[in-house]
């Protein structure tokens, strides 16, 4: 066997084992909560991060695939479904644009100002796509929730963002924290 496909294994194995680490922390993460609303979603002490790390170690692609797995497994743990689409949307969808982080993997040079702001926004629209994912659902099958003295837009977007923010803002500060000795480990 020539080194190429040596190598290429090696890289699908350390990709693998660091996948399923991942939504295995992901799951821990998200079983500690720190506030729970009424119609799902949840503040928790950085239950997104494990899967936006590893979105931003291995790009959009395999984070995109691993978020999904990750809304598959939480659904199976802590089910709320009222219907298939809410499902996806709620689940696979929502939990599967935390991988868009790794729009941000190619080039990033964390050491520069530059990086860091690419880092936080690259983490931002993950979030914001995930909230987005949640709105629509909300719109779609939460609307007898929502009151009915606003626009059900905004309903869900003040309910989708009273627990969509506090998180983002807890990854942002999680992750510069770890993401950098995750790339001191890397080297």
């Amino acid at each position: 066997m020539n080194t190429k496909k040596m190598n290429m294994r090696k890289v699908n194995v350390k990709m693998l084992a660091e996948a399923g680490i991942m939504i295995a922390l992901s799951i821990v993460l998200n079983m500690i909560k720190l506030y729970k609303l009424p119609q799902g979603g949840s503040i928790t002490p950085g239950g997104y991060v494990p899967l936006l790390l590893f979105a931003l170690k291995w790009g959009p692609t395999k984070g995109v695939t691993v978020g999904i797995i990750y809304g598959l497994i939480d659904c199976l743990i802590d089910p709320y479904i009222i219907h298939p689409l809410q499902f996806l949307l709620d689940y696979p969808l929502a939990y599967g644009m935390l991988g868009l982080a790794g729009l941000a993997s190619k080039n990033l040079n964390f050491n520069s100002v530059k990086g860091k702001i690419k880092l936080t926004l690259s983490v931002v629209f993950a979030n914001f796509m995930r909230m987005v994912i949640a709105i629509l659902s909300g719109i779609i099958f939460f609307k007898k929730f929502l009151p009915t003295n606003i626009p059900y837009v905004l309903g869900s977007f003040i309910y989708n963002i009273s627990y969509v923010l506090p998180n983002t803002i807890i990854c942002i500060i999680l992750i510069f924290i770890i993401y950098p000795r995750l790339i001191k480990l890397n080297k």
